[in-house]
Parts: structure tokens; sequence; C-alpha cells
């Protein structure tokens, strides 16, 4: 998709725009009716309500946004002065920035003989931590160092899968898809099972075998996690730009007289320079924007210091308040700096990469790749390291699958309790919130297949005025902060009445069902969008053509011709979807007040304490997941930029 170009805000300039699209509309009026009623639909689900956030943060304490609707026809009473006083108390506090850091007791403690109270040894305690620089502070440093160490990991796999051919490699292609199979809170889960202090790890390998107990304590622990789940979505963003890249332009390099390390940072690297910018911006927004690991890593092992990310400090914030005061000055300021680093972050990956010139005479997936085989040592240096990677990020889930079946440490017996829980619909069952779940998701993602098809066709068989800012809007969700999408919808629909005098046709939180419906949409219509716009960069428009030519409107084209031909895309972009909605943590949790109304993922937030029916919720997740993923990655044929939405 285009890069967003800037507007010359000249009379002319926008009255001959303007022109255009009238004179647009008149030729083609159901392309139009399409591409205005998504925009519509993504201004007001989108744009507004993070507007209303960034509003709110420079505003008085009394600041509220009331939707009254008249039919289906919204108005907005609004009220509240503004201010600069929130942004100056959180920026001048040293509990939100701290550019020194906090006085540090230890950085790697060591405790020797202890004793470990789950075997009774006495053993050396190795407590491992970072500098606490502020809740803002510490955010960022979240972002850059999982970025940083997701990386290095990510790109040198991916190299070696696009670059040599060793015994296995097909095996190894699917294995290092499963890191990516965590869903939220699950990271969190599986790092306290594995590695926590009670940690099978721990408990019977370190302390047993060397003699130790290893702790990672805040964002150490956050950073750890993270890590072991995004460095997958770097692998695949630049496995994808390494297998596009002409064989031609390296081999040229060869012949030139460079080699090694030197055609690899001359050449190889900056030609996948687009897959490691998207990737590494993804992973960094998602990595400060995430809120489900803070959450259990301080309700599972009571590491205070985990909570001190922006992300935790909203949720905090807002559970502890009631009705409008969930939603105060101090919140939406920070959830507009979060915002902040996120805009920035997406319009980055579209200006970096349009601007460089990555042209090429042919892609790499059009002719031979360039693989190399490798000897015997080589090939057994390769799979080791693999193998290595592959065993520590799925440790995650190996501990998930262990405790959900054996919940209690202390008294390790098989039992299947916790999935018994599934069908249980009583106060202390899963009924309620799986079922919830399902309808939420399965809800949100018919609307996301309606309305990515043609959104998906409009941005790629039409030429139109503007068509680069549409582009964005269908593509910039994936970097919305879930969390400050949910408090924009809290300010804006919270005193909403139901439309039509329907009592479950509201969009008020406090019957959240169409609005976590939209929410989810909104979240994860890229991916399904990408999916289709792939799908229609590979069916040439002829057949299209040749159908209107014979007297099929445009419509019918695109319902009997075109949608049959992309199938298989709008299927695997709906299936991300579909997973990804239902492991929805953020907007969940602001939105849902009420647990009968409540998803899994609610329930997860609201038992951390629970280990084994936390573990039983997260194998079910991964188990929609994987499937998902693998049907994905079979329909799509591994295109990064459908799975990662970017």
């Amino acid at each position: 998709m285009a890069a967003v170009p800037i507007l010359n805000t000249t009379k002319s300039s926008i009255s001959d725009f303007f022109n255009k699209i009238f004179r647009e509309l008149k030729k083609d009026p159901l392309s139009w009716f399409f591409i205005l009623s998504i925009t519509a639909f993504f201004v007001y689900f989108l744009v507004v309500p993070l507007i209303i956030i960034i509003i709110t943060a420079f505003t008085t304490e009394n600041f509220a946004v009331h939707v009254r609707w008249i039919y289906i026809f919204p108005t907005f009473d609004i009220n509240g002065s503004f201010t600069l006083e929130t942004m100056k108390n959180v920026l001048s506090s040293r509990r939100f920035i701290q550019p020194g850091g906090a006085p540090l007791d230890y950085m790697i403690r060591i405790e020797s003989q202890q004793k470990y109270p789950l075997t009774g040894q006495t053993v050396t305690y190795v407590y491992i931590k970072f500098k606490d620089y502020g809740i803002i502070l510490n955010t960022i440093i979240v972002g850059i160092l999982t970025t940083l160490f997701s990386l290095i990991i990510g790109t040198s796999i991916a190299f070696i899968m696009a670059r040599y051919k060793f015994p296995g490699k097909v095996i190894f292609q699917g294995l290092m898809l499963l890191p990516l199979i965590v869903p939220p809170f699950v990271g969190g889960i599986g790092f306290s099972v594995m590695i926590g202090p009670q940690g099978l790890l721990n408990q019977y390998v370190f302390s047993k075998y060397l003699g130790l107990v290893i702790i990672f304590q805040g964002i150490a622990g956050i950073v750890f996690v993270q890590t072991l789940h995004f460095f997958t979505l770097i692998y695949l963003n630049v496995y994808s730009s390494l297998l596009n890249i002409d064989p031609s332009l390296e081999e040229q390099a060869e012949n030139l007289g460079a080699s090694g390390f030197r055609l690899f940072r001359t050449v190889t690297f900056p030609l996948a320079m687009p897959g490691i910018a998207s990737g590494s911006i993804l992973v960094l927004i998602l990595a400060m924007e995430d809120l489900g690991t803070p959450i259990v890593l301080y309700g599972a092992t009571g590491d205070n210091a985990a909570t001190k990310v922006i992300t935790y400090e909203i949720y905090n914030t807002i559970i502890a308040g009631e009705a409008d005061a969930r939603i105060n000055p101090q919140a939406t300021f920070l959830g507009a700096v979060l915002l902040l680093f996120a805009i920035v972050g997406f319009f980055f990956i579209r200006k970096y990469v349009a601007l460089r010139q990555y042209s090429m005479i042919s892609k790499g997936r059009a002719g031979n790749t360039r693989e190399r085989k490798v000897g015997v040592l080589a090939s057994i240096g390769i799979i080791a390291f693999l193998m290595a990677v592959f065993l520590i990020a799925t440790l995650i889930q190996f501990g998930i699958i262990y405790r959900s079946l054996v919940p209690n440490a202390q008294n390790p017996q098989l039992t299947f309790d916790n999935y018994k829980n599934f069908f249980n619909t009583g106060a202390e069952g899963l009924w309620i919130p799986l079922k919830n779940t399902l309808m939420y998701s399965f809800g949100a993602t018919f609307i996301t297949i309606i309305l990515a098809t043609i959104a998906g066709y409009v941005a790629n068989r039409k030429k139109f005025p503007g068509q680069s800012w549409f582009d964005a809007l269908l593509t910039i969700p994936i970097a919305i902060p879930g969390i400050v999408l949910g408090m924009g919808y809290w300010k804006m629909f919270s005193n909403s009445g139901s439309l039509f005098g329907i009592d479950w046709l509201t969009l008020n939180p406090l019957n959240p069902v169409l609005i976590l419906m939209i929410s989810y949409t909104v979240r994860r219509f890229p991916f399904t969008v990408r999916a289709v716009y792939a799908g229609l960069q590979q069916t040439d428009e002829v057949l299209e053509e040749a159908a209107m030519n014979l007297g099929a409107s445009r419509y019918r084209s695109l319902l009997e011709i075109v949608t049959p031909l992309i199938s298989f895309n709008i299927i695997g972009g709906a299936l991300i979807s579909l997973v990804y909605s239902m492991g929805e943590v953020s907007t969940t949790l602001i939105l849902v007040l009420d647990r009968n109304k409540g998803t899994l993922t609610w329930d997860m937030a609201h038992n951390t304490g629970e280990i084994g029916r936390l573990c039983a919720i997260g194998v079910f997740l991964m188990i929609i997941q994987a499937i998902s993923l693998f049907a994905t990655n079979f329909l799509l044929k591994n295109r990064a930029e459908a799975i990662t939405g970017i």
C-alpha cells in the first residue's frame, strides 16, 4: 500500500481534491459508496475515540463526552476546559520519569546458603532485575530491549532459513511458528510456571543439579517473556523480505569481490530492510502496549516491580475508579503518550520503507532463491542453534500444558478438573466466559469479513483521490493500543442509549455486546484486509472485466467472480482476526464490568491466583491459535504481511 503524502493545504488544491472526488463519484457510485462507508466507519469508531482521549488528556476533571442517539444519528454533548496541569504533574513526577533511575541495590544479587522451600535443599538464589527509571521510561526501555533481543534472534533465524539448506529445514520452518502461539496472559503464566520462584526449572533442574534458583524480577521478566514471543514476528517479516530479494543482485556483488559479512552488510541487509523495519517497529509497539504480562507477573508471583509500566498504571487507575471517574485525566494522558509512540512508529514503517529504494529486476520468489548447502559440521551447528532457540522459546507452552494438568506444585498429581470447568455453567465455571468469547469473536469476524473484502477490493482495484490516506486508515489499527481505544469508547459511549429502542442494540459498555464486537473488528481488521489485498494482487483484473463486458454489474462481478477467487485469502485472514479477537485483552478489560458479560481473557485477568484454571484456558486458546496459524500459513503461503497485519 502506498505511503501517505504531505497534503498541499491551499484552497485551490483542496477544491481540486473534492472536484476529483465528485467526478469519480458520478463515474462509479458503487465503489464510492464502499469507500465513503468504510471511511465513515473507521473515522467514527477509530479516529473520533482517539481524538477524545487526546482532548481529555489536556482538559479539566469535569470533561465529558456523552453520545446521544436520534435514531441512528449520534450527537455529542461536550463540556470541560483546557489545561496543562495533568501533563505537568505527570512529567514532573519521579514516579513517571526518573532519568537517572532509582537507587539500585542490585542488578544481579546472589544470596548463598538459602533453603529452597520446595525441596529443602540449600541453594544459591540469583536475582536479576533492571533499574527503575519511572513508569514512562520503563515502558520505553521494555519496548527497546524486547525489540533489540527479538531483532537479533529473529534476523539470525530468518537468514539461516532463507540462505542455507540443511537436514530438517522444513520441520524447523514449522517449529519456528510455535513461539507465536502465545495468547495474552499465557506468556506471563508460562514464565511463572517454568522460571518463577517455584517454577519447574528452578524446582527440578537448577536447584537439584546446579544448586541455584534463578529469579527474574520486574522489567527483566517482562522483556524475557516478550522476547520469547515476539522474535517470531521479526523472523516472519525478515524471512519474507529475504525471499523477495532478486538473487542476481547478490551474485553481481560477489562477482565484484564482496563476500561473507561484507556482502550481508552492503547488499543483503539493506535489501531486507523493509522486513526488518516493519517487524522491529511492530514488536516495539506491541511490547509497549502489552498489558497481560504485567498483570500476570504481579498476580502470580507478587512482583510489584512488573507493574511499573504505562499499561498497568492505566489499568490499575481505571479498575479502581467508578463510572466516568474511571477514565481520569492522568489515565488519558498516559494513554495519549502510548498512542503517540504507536502512531509515530506506524508512520515510520510506511514512510521509511516507501522512501528507500528497493528496486529489483525480479522477485526472489519468481526464480531460484539463494540457498547454499552446508557441510556436516555447519549443519550440526545450525540444528543445535535452532533447537536451543526452539526449546527456550517453547518453555512457556510446555509449562502451561503441564500446570493445567498438574495445578499443585507441592502435590503433583494428574487431573483434568480444570478442563471440566469449561462445561460448568455455575458461578465458578468457564461456560459463560467461553460462550461470550465465541459470540463476540465470531460476530466481529463476520463484520470483518464483509468490510475487509469490500475495503481490500476498492484499495486494490480503484485509483482515487486520497487513496493513500484510505490505505493508512485500514492498516493503522494494528498499531493502536487496545487500552487507549477502550478508554476512548468508554468516554464516548458510557452514557449512550439504545438504537431504535432495542435494549441490546446499544454501544453502552454497561451492555457491551455490540461495542465489543465493533472494537474487535477495528482492532483486528488489518489482518483480514491485508490477506484480501494480497489475494487481489494475484488475481488478474481481466476476469472481472470480462464479466462486466458480458453485462454483469461491478457488484455482481465482485460477488460471483472476485470473491470465490480470493476465498482462501479471505478465510486465512479471517482466521487470524478470529483468533486474535478471542485473545483480546485491553479493550475487554476496560469495557466489561460484569462477569456475565466477560470473556475468557477477562476471567484470566480476574483470577490470576488460580494457576491451574489460567493454564487450562491458556491451553484452549493455544490449540485454537495453533490450528488457525498453520491453516493460515498453508492458505497464504507464509505471507508475513498478511500474518502480521502490516
